[in-house]
């Protein structure tokens, strides 16, 4: 079983318009996520497919005719957004129920089929630039060398080559004739009108639907792509990623990945026969991992708490009773310094020290969950456009209620599992898509 295969799923909801704030309540992500690109350039959590990085330089020959500045009548859309409507609709039209997991906007593109109406960007993601498959990898492409300044790059160039020939698209690519090139012809037209009507304007019996079901399935990478894909993953200048990618495709490392699924076995493991800059950016992973398990858990059995009372306000006596926030108000100080020392090695110490160093005093645990309170709501005041509110309603007495939203019967897992993700997954399910593991 892989319980990462095609997790964490893309959102249908604009979080970006919220203002409740409803993930990161104690700001741990965005130095996770700085680590895990220091780890693994380009990759994100939410890439689980690579094929469409293939449908990015299919995406880019289409549109290179367009001019740069050119949008759809709708005034928002540019070029590539319309190819991105024809491509999913195309894939929902097409493809069985297995066929669509994880393509972003699936959902959107099926109640548009449904309802009988193009899509389009009143019918797609609100935050298509960001949740679309474009925005999920784009950065993933820029970073490959697939794109470049908007046109294909060189790894593009070579992928999508590579792609024609295999497909049997010869001319779809570059100046020569083929099937390639009248199909490139009829998608360019799709698109054209596409813009001028700011939907997708082809009928449901129009033939150029199957194309992306026959040729871009995201499940049916072909051989030959799928080493010209695995190829850039391998090529990192930067990063890590050659040595993570190269460790998880070999024989020891996908044991270790498919004994438990676990990032922190994985990193283990990964770490024995690392090179030195690695092995320092493993322990600082590790550790700041451990620090922020032991504050997620406590904030967690606290909202559990809060939850308890069932609307009567909790005082923060009552939490300071938490076996979780004993063990972090003893732990935390003791960690805090263990991976402020490690951070420090990858260039990451003064941001974890900005962010938690309230944390790290020591005291009663009643002093500690108060000051854990006190850094959620720092927390969600700062996150952007204007501030997100707090999960809870705070008295002048010290006592809390939970708000309606946030209400859970979950406990902490009290476990040394990783609070984030380390892009482990993503690769793992690269590896499956392209073939390169054997299930």
């Amino acid at each position: 079983m892989q319980p990462y295969a095609l997790t964490p799923l893309l959102s249908e909801k604009d979080e970006a318009e919220a203002i409740e704030g409803g993930i990161d309540p104690l700001g741990t992500e965005p130095l996770a996520d700085a680590l895990a690109v220091r780890l693994v350039p380009g990759v994100r959590e939410r890439q689980r497919r690579p094929r469409f990085l293939t449908a990015m330089a299919v995406s880019l020959e289409v549109c290179q005719e367009f001019d740069e500045e050119m949008l759809a009548s709708d005034g928002i859309s540019p070029p590539w957004m319309v190819f991105e409507w024809y491509f999913v609709e195309g894939l929902i039209r097409t493809s069985d129920g297995d066929g669509t997991v994880g393509i972003p906007g699936n959902l959107k593109a099926a109640r548009a089929i449904d309802d009988g109406v193009p899509l389009s960007a009143k019918r797609y993601l609100k935050t298509a630039t960001v949740f679309g498959f474009h925005g999920v990898y784009r950065q993933l492409a820029r970073t490959l060398g697939i794109e470049d300044g908007g046109r294909l790059g060189e790894t593009g160039f070579h992928l999508l080559s590579t792609w024609a020939v295999e497909q049997g698209l010869s001319g779809f690519v570059g100046t020569g004739g083929g099937p390639g090139l009248d199909a490139r012809s009829k998608l360019r037209d799709a698109v054209s009108d596409g813009l001028k009507r700011g939907s997708t304007d082809r009928s449901s019996g129009w033939a150029g639907w199957e194309f992306f079901r026959k040729h871009l399935s995201p499940q049916d990478v072909r051989p030959k792509e799928a080493r010209c894909v695995a190829n850039a993953l391998l090529n990192d200048a930067k990063g890590f990623r050659q040595d993570v990618v190269e460790f998880l495709f070999g024989e020891k490392g996908r044991r270790a990945w498919e004994k438990a699924y676990s990032e922190r076995e994985f990193h283990r493991a990964l770490r024995a026969g690392a090179r030195q800059e690695l092995r320092e950016l493993l322990d600082a992973i590790n550790s700041f991992e451990l620090f922020s398990r032991l504050c997620q858990d406590a904030f967690q059995d606290c909202l559990r708490e809060m939850t308890r009372q069932a609307g009567s306000k909790t005082p923060l006596v009552a939490l300071a009773r938490l076996r979780s926030v004993h063990s972090a108000s003893k732990r935390v100080p003791e960690l805090f310094g263990q991976a402020l020392t490690r951070l420090e090695a990858v260039g990451e110490s003064v941001r974890f020290s900005e962010m938690f160093a309230s944390l790290a005093e020591r005291g009663s645990p009643q002093e500690w969950v108060e000051r854990l309170l006190d850094h959620h709501r720092t927390t969600q005041r700062r996150k952007p456009p204007n501030g997100k509110s707090p999960w809870f309603e705070r008295f002048d007495d010290g006592g809390v209620i939970i708000r309606p939203d946030y209400r859970t019967d979950k406990a902490g897992t009290h476990d040394d599992g990783y609070v984030h993700l380390f892009r482990t997954p993503s690769l793992w399910q690269f590896a499956n898509d392209l073939k390169l593991v054997k299930v």
